[in-house]
């Protein structure tokens, strides 16, 4: 099984790449790599225009028709998202739970968004811990309730950087890690 990553939208250089890289070791034992596919344009319906986000709910359903075979798809996103199926102001990610297809929005993860210099190592380690956190629940996993772990659910960029990038115990059992 592959996960291929596409993107949409302004994403930096060589986010796609390290990212993969990253997956790749994380994942190893239950893929054979990853790749940077496509950069895709981002639906025009999937824009509200109301809340100046877009819907990750379109945009999940776009990406399922790049699957092949037992692949996953990982959308990067440079644009902020909202999920239309749960109340929430912002997501940082979305995924089939279990399924094939996830997505993360580089947009709330960076530095800048918070009045700070970008700084690319901490966006690289934000964007890694939410791609493993939603490939997770394409594996079936749902949200954790040790803080620690990369699957306990973030509702704000402080639960970002407090989890792990790394699964706790339980987690990686269910897996089979």
């Amino acid at each position: 099984m592959i996960i291929e990553i596409v993107t949409m939208g302004e994403i930096p250089l060589k986010l796609p790449r390290d990212l993969a890289y990253k997956l790749e070791k994380i994942y190893a034992k239950l893929v054979d790599g990853c790749l940077v596919g496509a950069s895709l344009g981002i639906p025009s319906a999937a824009y509200n225009a109301q809340r100046n986000q877009y819907d990750a709910n379109l945009i999940l359903n776009r990406l399922l028709h790049r699957i092949t075979g037992e692949n996953r798809v990982l959308g990067v996103f440079g644009v902020d998202l909202y999920t239309s199926s749960c109340n929430l102001n912002f997501i940082f990610g979305q995924a089939q739970c279990p399924g094939r297809v996830a997505l993360i929005s580089l947009h709330r993860l960076k530095s800048e968004y918070y009045g700070e210099k970008p700084n690319y190592k901490l966006l690289l380690k934000r964007a890694t811990k939410e791609a493993v956190h939603e490939l997770g629940h394409t594996f079936g996993l749902g949200h954790c309730s040790n803080l620690k772990c990369v699957m306990s659910f973030s509702n704000s960029i402080s639960d970002v950087d407090k989890k792990s990038s790394a699964f706790c115990g339980v987690c990686e059992k269910k897996l089979h890690l």
